[in-house]
Order: structure tokens, then C-alpha cells, then sequence
């Protein structure tokens, strides 16, 4: 701390030594060469071209004592001083790139997605994102990548252990959208690697309960037999990408063409997507909202995570409920307006 101290003290002293410098210089060659520099800003104007190097030549000095002046103190000193200072700006860059680069550096954005290890899908998730969402951050966290595997404008790197409540703090969870936790590539055993997963998920609702605020979380559980546990821990969502690709293979085999289905779902490059909105006031039943949403060209998926819409057609719907539907980006955007 002392060190990064003293350096800042070096840095700050060399501008301000630089800014007394030009201001100086600017005032003595007014004093030697009153005639040419007919004003301050004129003398400041050429003492300011002369250190940066850039001399346009449209105003020096004339006289012997102007020359001299110009020759000895401006362009040595004065071009020296420049030169230490554009050195340590440089540095102080690359110390910053460095340090982004490295995952060093913490995280003060809001409302982004947090991801936390990288692997291959989770490679394919940050992209998917990016697609789905042209302005959202991206913070990913990985304790065994030493730098930044995607590069990114919108993508941020954490370096650190996950289960570190001062890694998560530098990932600021706390206003993340949500919180993606993936199982580490290349761990054969389903209950370790689910053991190292709910680890890291322990962490983030421990964290949450610490800070008395919600933090969505969503887990790639490797085993399904070990989602209760996964239930006890406060974990909000889980992916089984095992038995759900084992699952949908059986299905295309039965029912041909229903994988080409899920993979437009469940991508935002080919057909439509998946939106999650709220009922309309005008929409008393399940009814009232299929045939609603159905004119406006989106088709209701679930309310609440029930899919038997067409059997609760008569119920009413709750103001609450979550209705996911599947539509255009467009369409979705004018079913948000009309809301």
C-alpha cells in the first residue's frame, strides 16, 4: 500500500512539475521577447507545441536570448519532462490493461449476468447472451484461467475462488441480474463435480442472506438425484444438460423433427424466442390471455411453469403470474407497449 502510495505521489508530482513548467516557460518568453509574444496565450500556445514536439512554426523566438531560452530550457527540459510524463501515462495504460486482462479488477456495473466458470458451455451461454442482450455486461468469474478467455467489449474477467465471498463482492452479484454457476470441465465424478458446484451456490445465497437481498441463481447440476440438495440451498433454477440431451434424443426419435423445435427455442439466431411477460389487465383467464397473445401473433407457452393451459382455460389468472411466450423480438417489444 505504502509503495502504490509513493508512486502516485511520483506521478502527481511530475504533472503539476510539468503544468509550473509550461505555465513559467510560457510567462519568460513573453518577458524575453515582449515583441513576438505579443500575448500570454500566444507564449503559452508555442511553449505547448515546442515540449509535445508538434512546433507548427507559425510563432518563435527571433532574438539571440528568445533562441537560447528556446534551445535550453524548452526543448531539453521541457521536452524531457513531456517525455517522463507520456511514459508514465502509457504505463499507468498497460498497468490497467494488465490488471482487466488478468481478472484483478473489480466489477461496478449493475444489472448484468454473472457467470462463474468457464467451460464449454458456459462459452456458448456468454455468446447466446450477447446476442440475446446488445447492451448487458457479463462478468465471469474462473479461479483456474490466468487471463481473459473471451475477449469482448461487454465481457469482464474476475479471476478468483468462487466460493470467495470477496471474489463474488468483486463481481458485484449484488446487482446482477442473475447468477450462472456451471460445473467445472473435466471432472469425471458426477457427485464431486455437483459437490463443487453447490459449494459455490452455498456461497452466493450465504452471500445474499448476508446483504438481506435476493440473487437469482441458476446451476448446471451434472446428477439429477442431487437437485435436493441443490432445493435446500436456495438455488432457484437448475439445468440437467445430461439427462435433458439423453431426454430429447429420445424424443426426436419418436417424434421426428422436434429437436430442430428446441434448438430455435433455445437459440436467438434461428426463429422465434422465448419472453416471459405479466398479464394484461384485460386478461381475467388463462383464456383471455392464449387468445389475446394469439391475435397478436405470440404463442402462450406456460403460466407459472404450468403447461396445461388449453385444460385451465376457464381458471382465472393470476395478477402475478409469469406467462412465458414464444414470439418475434418485434412482436414482443409491441405486447410490452400495450401492457
Amino acid at each position: 500500500m505504502l509503495q502504490k502510495a509513493m508512486k502516485m505521489n511520483v506521478k502527481a508530482t511530475i504533472f503539476i512539475g510539468l503544468l509550473i513548467f509550461v505555465l513559467l516557460s510560457a510567462k519568460a518568453i513573453q518577458v524575453i521577447e515582449p515583441q513576438t509574444f505579443t500575448s500570454y496565450f500566444s507564449a503559452l500556445w508555442w511553449v505547448m507545441t515546442s515540449v509535445t514536439t508538434v512546433g507548427y512554426g507559425d510563432i518563435s523566438p527571433v532574438t539571440a536570448g528568445g533562441q537560447l531560452f528556446a534551445m535550453v530550457i524548452v526543448y531539453i527540459v521541457g521536452i524531457g519532462i513531456m517525455g517522463v510524463a507520456v511514459g508514465y501515462v502509457v504505463d499507468v495504460y498497460v498497468e490497467f490493461k494488465n490488471k482487466k486482462e488478468s481478472g484483478k479488477l473489480a466489477f461496478k456495473g449493475k444489472d448484468h449476468f454473472v457467470i462463474i466458470n468457464y467451460t464449454r458451455r458456459s462459452k456458448e451461454t456468454i455468446q447466446e447472451l450477447l446476442n440475446m442482450h446488445e447492451d448487458k455486461q457479463i462478468v465471469l468469474i474462473d479461479e483456474d484461467i490466468e487471463k481473459v478467455p473471451f475477449v469482448h467489449e461487454h465481457v469482464h474477467f474476475v479471476h478468483g475462488e468462487p466460493a470467495d465471498i470477496h471474489t463474488l463482492e468483486k463481481a458485484n452479484i449484488a446487482h446482477s441480474t442473475s447468477v450462472m454457476i456451471f460445473s467445472s470441465d473435466g471432472v469425471p465424478n458426477a457427485s464431486f463435480a455437483d459437490g463443487q458446484t453447490l459449494l459455490v451456490a452455498t456461497s452466493v445465497e450465504d452471500y445474499s442472506r448476508k446483504i438481506n437481498k435476493s440473487i437469482y441463481t441458476i446451476v448446471e447440476v451434472t446428477s439429477e438425484k442431487h437437485i435436493a440438495s441443490f432445493v435446500h440451498g436456495g438455488v432457484d433454477e437448475f439445468i440437467t444438460p445430461n439427462q435433458t440431451s439423453a431426454r430429447l434424443i429420445a424424443k426426436s426419435g419418436t417424434y421426428k423433427g422436434i429437436s430442430e423445435v428446441f434448438r430455435q427455442l433455445t437459440s436467438s439466431n434461428y426463429g422465434e424466442d422465448i419472453f416471459t411477460i405479466t398479464p394484461q389487465p384485460s386478461w381475467e383467464t388463462f383464456g383471455d390471455a392464449c387468445h389475446s397473445l394469439h391475435k397478436m401473433g405470440a404463442t402462450l407457452l406456460s403460466v407459472d411453469n404450468n403447461l396445461d393451459i388449453a385444460a385451465k382455460s376457464s381458471e382465472k389468472l393470476p395478477r402475478q403470474a409469469k406467462l412465458l411466450i414464444v414470439c418475434k423480438s418485434e412482436i414482443y417489444e409491441q405486447i410490452k407497449k400495450s401492457s
